[in-house]
């Protein structure tokens, strides 16, 4: 009867641990997935920064050109 008893905390105690770190490693997957999405994000709004700054490079350089290209008076 004792064996049983103490199987039986046993395996509840080993049931909870399993919960316990069942429930952590899902908590970490989810810090991770959420920061690679806000990596990506971060991303995104560094491309979209360097491409609105490249179009104002592009269009200063073709107004440079075109000054450039004016006939000397």
């Amino acid at each position: 009867m004792l064996t049983s008893i103490t199987a039986l905390i046993g395996g509840i105690y080993w049931y909870g641990n399993n919960e316990k770190k069942k429930y952590g490693l899902e908590r970490d997957f989810g810090h991770i997935r959420r920061n690679q999405e806000q990596m990506q994000q971060g991303i995104d709004l560094i491309i979209k920064e360097i491409d609105f700054r490249f179009d104002s490079i592009n269009k200063d350089v073709i107004e440079i050109k075109s000054v450039l290209r004016m006939p000397k008076d």
